[in-house]
């Protein structure tokens, strides 16, 4: 298990909306592939969920359902958010499925066969309440300024060790949950505020359909410095569970793109269709295949010519291999295992965006 908190690489993850990349900026399908450039690229989309406050968030955020009186949407332990990473085609299909059970269960089918999302709303005794944290738990306290229709929650310095709020605690923000559902479709947004500086700001948004039900999340998160936009979108039908992903870095001209589509998900034979990609100063990269629970091969492509493969036999890391068979120099490996990673990371993310809102979103009985 790896102990994921969002302040470090989870929202790598985010990205991606089109089958086809497209240029960012100046960059083109004709800029030459440059390994480092891209691992460079990868690294600052990282550090745009490096911030202290965004470590404070993540590792503190698990504990805001109870705070309302609800159960989290998300699995947790009481103090670190964990997921096991998924970068195995095993991994990916397992992920796929949670992915694909928490979408069902935020919009349910009703009896006659319809779907609806009933609205959710926070407990009228919790309304317009700032909690504090004390002794591995939050509860309301004095202080003013939070949504009427929402709750704020303080954030305090972690202990990068213990991932608990160091003693004596120390004040470093708030996290801002906002109720915004409206008729059939549930939503929350959240923020998380440090020095008067926005470091998060999205918006999650749960919609039933005649065929299934659709998680929608969009904002950004920045470190200070370097800002990441984000656009995720999970869609469940009785064929399977297909997952959208964008990010963009508007700092770094940089752009990355995931599509997902899991079918089968209960059997054995059930496949996952992958279409990454990035585009950016350093290069366009795509990759797309597909994986079963046994393995499956990504073919890598670079200014649209064969570069790579990516072959997983089921349960083992993959491996990269020049389009010829041949090794692949040391720098390249790095780069395309780092936008692989993207892959089993993107339903990673789309959790973590979840756990703050479970009492949003959860529908009514």
């Amino acid at each position: 298990m790896r102990v994921l908190q969002l302040a470090k690489r989870s929202v790598t993850l985010l990205a991606a909306v089109s089958v086809a990349l497209t240029a960012c900026g100046d960059s083109g399908p004709d800029v030459p592939f440059n390994p480092t450039g891209t691992s460079a690229d990868i690294q600052a989309v990282n550090s745009t969920f490096d911030s202290p406050t965004f470590g404070s968030f993540s590792s503190l955020s698990p504990l805001f359902d109870a705070a309302l009186g609800g159960a989290p949407l998300v699995s947790a332990s009481a103090n670190a958010f964990t997921f096991s990473r998924a970068t195995t085609a095993a991994g990916i299909r397992a992920a796929a499925q949670r992915g694909a059970k928490r979408v069902a269960a935020l919009t349910p089918a009703m009896a006659n066969g319809a779907f609806s999302a009933s609205s959710a709303a926070i407990p009228a005794e919790f309304a317009g309440k700032t909690f504090e944290y004390s002794g591995g738990s939050y509860a309301p306290g004095t202080r003013s300024g939070a949504p009427a229709n929402g709750a704020r929650f303080l954030l305090y310095a972690i202990n990068p060790v213990t991932l608990l709020p160091v003693e004596p605690l120390v004040e470093v923000g708030y996290v801002q949950l906002t109720d915004l559902s409206d008729g059939s479709t549930q939503a929350a947004r959240v923020q998380v505020v440090s020095a008067e500086a926005v470091y998060l700001d999205y918006t999650v948004s749960a919609t039933a359909t005649a065929t299934g039900g659709q998680v929608h999340i969009t904002g950004f998160v920045t470190d200070g410095s370097t800002r990441a936009n984000i656009n995720l979108r999970s869609t469940i039908t009785a064929a399977g569970l297909t997952l959208l992903y964008t990010l963009q870095v508007p700092e770094r001209d940089v752009s990355i793109s995931l599509t997902m589509t899991a079918t089968g998900l209960e059997t054995q034979t059930g496949t996952i269709d992958i279409n990454l990609g990035m585009s950016g100063p350093n290069g366009s990269i795509s990759m797309i295949g597909q994986f079963s629970e046994t393995g499956g091969t990504l073919s890598v492509r670079v200014s649209g010519r064969l570069f790579a493969t990516v072959t997983s036999t089921g349960a083992g890391e993959p491996v990269i291999t020049g389009a010829d068979g041949e090794p692949l120099a040391d720098e390249d490996v790095e780069a395309l295992r780092s936008i692989f990673e993207i892959t089993g990371e993107a339903f990673i993310s789309f959790d973590a965006m979840l756990v703050p809102v479970g009492v949003f979103l959860a529908p009514a009985a």
